[in-house]
C-alpha cells in the first residue's frame, strides 16, 4: 500500500471517529449555550418516565458549587420560547419539588424552594462531598405532573459508591427501621422505632409519606403515586410502575414526632427477580 493511500485512510478513520465521538458526546452532554440566554441549561427534561416535558427547561444561574458551602441555588423553568413559567398548581401541598442526588444515588435531599417576584426559584443548598449530581425540579402544571433536570459539578476528589445491595430493610440516620414489602400492585412500608411498630406516623406533605424512585445509570425520575390517605391505616402504601428492568433506588420520606425521616432501598426489577 503507498503512503497516499494509507495517509488517506488514516484520515478517514480520524474523521469517522471524531464525528462518532461528537455525536455521541451530543447525545450524553449537549451543548448547554444557547444564544440569547442567560445562565446554564440542560435540555434533558422528563415527565414520569423520562418521555419529553413538552419542552420545558432548568435554568440554573451556577451549576457549579463548592462542598459543604452553603449556596442560594436559584433556577428558573423556561419554556420552548425562552419564558420563565410562572403557573404552577400545587400538588403534595407545594408548587414546587426540588431533588437533589449524586450520580451515584447518595447524598439525596429533598427541598422545597420559594419563588422570587421574576418567577424564579431560590433554595438553601448545601452538598457535603464531591461529584457530579442531578437536580431535579418536580411540579404540576395544567393538570400534568412534569419533571425537568440539570446536572451540577461539585469540586474535588469523587470517589463513587456502590449502590447498596437490595435489602427487605433500612434504617434511618434518626434511627428508624423500615421494613418493605410487596402488596399486589404496589408496595407497602412499615415503621419501626425501638423494635416497636409506629402507627402514629403523622401527615407529610398530603400523605402518610413522599416517595421518590430513581434508575441506576440514567437518573431517571419515576412519579410514585401515594395510595395511603394521610390519616388512616398503619402501613405507607404507594404504587410504583417501573418503566423498565434494572436497579432503582427508592427514598421513602415520613413524618414522626415533628421530624422528617428518610430510609433508603435498592430495587432490582427484572425477570430474573420475580418482577
Amino acid at each position: 500500500m503507498s503512503v497516499t493511500v494509507r495517509i488517506g485512510l488514516f484520515a478517514a478513520l480520524l474523521a469517522l471517529v471524531f464525528g462518532g465521538a461528537l455525536a455521541a458526546g451530543s447525545a450524553v452532554d449537549p451543548d448547554p449555550a444557547v444564544e440569547g440566554q442567560t445562565g446554564h441549561e440542560m435540555g434533558a427534561a422528563a415527565s414520569g418516565h423520562g418521555a419529553d416535558g413538552g419542552g420545558l427547561r432548568l435554568v440554573a444561574d451556577d451549576l457549579s458549587i463548592e462542598p459543604g458551602r452553603p449556596t442560594d441555588f436559584r433556577y428558573r423553568i423556561v419554556g420552548r420560547d425562552g419564558r420563565v413559567v410562572r403557573d404552577f398548581e400545587v400538588e403534595h401541598e407545594r408548587r414546587m419539588h426540588f431533588i437533589v442526588v449524586r450520580g451515584d444515588l447518595s447524598g439525596f435531599q429533598h427541598l422545597h424552594p420559594r419563588q422570587a417576584r421574576d418567577g424564579s426559584w431560590v433554595t438553601d443548598l448545601r452538598v457535603a462531598e464531591a461529584g457530579s449530581y442531578r437536580v431535579f425540579a418536580d411540579f404540576k402544571r395544567r393538570g400534568e405532573s412534569q419533571t425537568v433536570g440539570a446536572d451540577v459539578h461539585v469540586a474535588g476528589d469523587f470517589v463513587p459508591r456502590e449502590l447498596p445491595h437490595p435489602k427487605p430493610s433500612a434504617t434511618t440516620d434518626t434511627g428508624y427501621e423500615v421494613r418493605l414489602a410487596r402488596d399486589g400492585e404496589g408496595i407497602r412500608f412499615t415503621v419501626f422505632l425501638h423494635g416497636r411498630r409506629v402507627d402514629d406516623v403523622e401527615p407529610y406533605l398530603g400523605a402518610r409519606g413522599h416517595l421518590v424512585a430513581l434508575r441506576e445509570g440514567d437518573l431517571a425520575f419515576l412519579h410514585v403515586h401515594p395510595e395511603s390517605k394521610p390519616t388512616e391505616g398503619r402501613d405507607i402504601r404507594f404504587r410504583v410502575e417501573y418503566p423498565s428492568n434494572g436497579r432503582y433506588r427508592l427514598f421513602l420520606q415520613f413524618k414522626h414526632r415533628g421530624a422528617v425521616h428518610t430510609a433508603a432501598f435498592t430495587q432490582e426489577v427484572g425477570d430474573e427477580h420475580g418482577d
